[in-house]
C-alpha cells in the first residue's frame, strides 16, 4: 500500500475504508489507535468505527507532541472533535485533525486544521505547513 502520514489512503470512500474486509496485515491491521493503547481514556463512543476518528496519540509536530484525528468518514463530527479539544485541554495537548472533501464518489483533497495552547499556535506561525487553519484551544 502506498501510504505516507497526513495523506489520505487510497482505498478510503465517503463511507469509511473501502476494503475493511481485506485490508492487509500492515499497516492496516496491526495498526493500533489510541482508543485501543488509552481505551480506559476513551469512551466506548469514540471507538473509531462508531465515532468517525481514529486517535493516533503521543506523535511528534517539531517539538510538540500531538494527538493526531484521522477521519474513517469524510468530516469528523463536531460533537467527537469537541470531546478530543475537552480532553486534549488540561493536557495542554495540541489536536491535529483532517477533513476530507467530495463531490460525489469523486475524493478532492483533504484539509488538515490544529487546535492547541497559546504557545503552540505561535509556534506553528513560525513553521511551514500546508496546514489550513491552526488556531488555540483558547479562542472561540
Amino acid at each position: 500500500m502506498k501510504l505516507s502520514p497526513g495523506h489520505a489512503c487510497q482505498h478510503i470512500s465517503a463511507a469509511g475504508c473501502g476494503i475493511y474486509e481485506t485490508r492487509p496485515e500492515k499497516p492496516c491491521r496491526t495498526f493500533k489507535c489510541a482508543w485501543l493503547t488509552e481505551g480506559d481514556e476513551f469512551p466506548e463512543e469514540l471507538r473509531p468505527d462508531i465515532s468517525g476518528a481514529i486517535p493516533v496519540h503521543d506523535r511528534d509536530w517539531y517539538d510538540w507532541k500531538v494527538l493526531w484525528l484521522y477521519p474513517r468518514v469524510a468530516v469528523v463530527e463536531p460533537e467527537v472533535l469537541a470531546w478530543f479539544v475537552d480532553y486534549a485541554k488540561p493536557r495542554q495537548l495540541p489536536v491535529i485533525f483532517y477533513e476530507h472533501s467530495w463531490e460525489g464518489d469523486d475524493y478532492k483533497g483533504m484539509s488538515e486544521k490544529a487546535l492547541g495552547p497559546a504557545k503552540f499556535a505561535a509556534d506553528v506561525q513560525k513553521r511551514p505547513s500546508d496546514s489550513d487553519v491552526f488556531r488555540s484551544l483558547t479562542s472561540d
